[in-house]
């Protein structure tokens, strides 16, 4: 039985970058920007091959991004003959749709390198999860992150009971069973985050990657004010697989235990965009 690999291996990810990305955060605005890893092409020998690979390779864009170090390098012709025949991505990310979320800023991606799922919520619907299984079984992508933020709309809008028509409920009925209990929006985002981990978790298909230990999925939080993305210890496959209730994002192990100063996690301190209070899809 190898069913602990994943968490373990979590946990190794980030004893490894402890000492080096983040070390970045908060950034200190005098430095100048951190070394960034070269493009992750099919081409390039040093393109991420492992999930630990891929995790470093991430931090590394996103350090970039918070110290405002731009974009790595234009995207011309010669980048889209390189894609244009086969794609390598090396990590699938499960995102928001809210258009201040997009992963290849945020990381500071170019072509081909990642594999985006866009949603709002960032839910594993069927669909949803047809795409990150095609990435992971097809792509051979060794890392998936499903990747929450802060403010999240449809989080705020899954935290109140108005229909918002069958649609919008649809999607919001896939949030509100992993966010039952959370005292304030930015814990419903972190046990939204693990409760989707725990829908991919129940594909076969995604399942039994992770638990041969060819594929690691991981949680992440984007902070909007800050720019930075932290990394949030996956559960164990069985504990997130049996749907069992969180408390809060401390038992998903989040990368930060306290806001950061002068930030509150209340939801009532953390209003959508708008600076309205009522539970609407400001964003998603």
């Amino acid at each position: 039985m190898r069913s602990s690999w994943p968490a373990l291996t979590t946990l190794g990810l980030f004893a490894v970058v402890a000492s080096t990305a983040l070390a970045a955060y908060p950034p200190d605005p005098s430095d100048p920007p951190p070394p960034r890893p070269p493009p992750a092409t099919a081409a390039n020998a040093s393109a991420p091959r492992s999930a630990n690979e891929a995790l470093r390779w991430l931090m590394g864009g996103n350090a970039w991004f918070v110290r405002g170090g731009g974009p790595v390098r234009p995207i011309g012709p010669d980048d889209r003959a390189a894609v244009a025949t086969a794609q390598h991505p090396f990590c699938t990310v499960l995102s928001c749709a809210d258009s201040r979320v997009p992963p290849e800023h945020l990381f500071s991606a170019g072509l081909g390198e990642l594999f985006t799922v866009r949603v709002a919520g960032n839910v594993a619907d069927p669909v949803t999860v047809g795409s990150v299984e095609y990435a992971a079984e097809h792509l051979h992508t060794p890392l998936i992150v499903v990747l929450g933020h802060e403010r999240c709309g449809a989080v705020t809008a899954a935290m109140g009971s108005e229909s918002l028509g069958p649609n919008l409920d649809a999607l919001l009925g896939l949030i509100r069973p992993s966010i039952q209990g959370a005292p304030d929006l930015d814990a419903a985002v972190h046990d939204n985050v693990q409760g989707q981990l725990a829908a991919l978790r129940k594909s076969t298909i995604l399942r039994t990657l992770e638990e041969e230990g060819a594929l690691t999925l991981v949680g992440a939080y984007y902070d909007l004010d800050s720019g930075e993305v932290d990394f949030l210890p996956s559960e164990p496959p069985q504990a997130a697989a049996s749907g069992a209730p969180r408390s809060g994002p401390s038992s998903g192990g989040s990368a930060k235990s306290s806001p950061p100063a002068g930030k509150s996690t209340s939801s009532a301190a953390r209003p959508p965009a708008s600076g309205k209070t009522e539970h609407a899809p400001q964003g998603h």
